[in-house]
């Protein structure tokens, strides 16, 4: 319990340095790949005959620390929250339709670059953990790891920043007795604010 409460402390102290920056953020979360049938699932195509996608939301904290004019760190923990919809006919031409919520937490960790006075690049690792026990939960494995590359743009107070997530893993699951598969890969939009 000491060690935990010094880390915080530490964490504190960091935070509130002239060169750290912190503050919220929230955006839109865009799929790039849907949930589908597994490679492995030839037989199963007469089952699904197409998936669709909708987007979801995020909403968080972050914190970056300057290690100089233009090198920095950075950590971010958001909630996020995606549906995915997957639908089609089975054999008899009876409609199959099944929703997936995916709802997590999410910790980032990166090392960026600030290009110009307003321009930052950065690139790191993230770990998201399953908050719910739903279809999506029961499904496909948690946790997952994975890395990230992202841009961002500074403007005062205000921070737009464009990330792309990817899994290290291929995320593969078996929902009705029909093998699907999930890639996991996703762009985060995020507009932050810094306090």
């Amino acid at each position: 319990m000491k060690k935990i409460f010094i880390g915080i402390i530490l964490f504190s102290s960091m935070t509130i340095s002239a060169q750290s920056r912190w503050g919220i953020r929230t955006g839109l979360n865009y799929d790039l790949n849907t949930i589908g049938l597994s490679d492995a699932a030839g037989s199963t195509q007469a089952i699904l005959e197409g998936e669709t996608a909708d987007n979801g939301y995020h909403i968080g904290v972050f914190g970056r620390q300057f290690l100089g004019d233009q090198l920095y760190t950075s950590g971010s923990l958001i909630f996020a929250k995606n549906t995915h919809f997957l639908e089609g006919y089975d054999a008899s031409g009876n409609i199959v339709f099944g929703q997936f919520n995916h709802e997590f937490i999410q910790l980032d960790a990166d090392l960026g670059i600030r290009l110009l006075k307003l321009v930052r690049a950065e690139a790191g690792v993230h770990y998201q953990g399953m908050l719910s026990d739903n279809a999506f939960n029961q499904t496909f494995e948690s946790p997952s790891v994975g890395y990230n590359v992202g841009v961002g743009i500074d403007l005062w107070k205000l921070s737009l920043d464009v990330t792309y997530y990817s899994s290290f893993q291929d995320h593969i699951g078996d929902w009705n007795n029909i093998p699907l598969s999930y890639n996991r890969s996703q762009l985060l939009i995020s507009l932050g604010v810094k306090l």
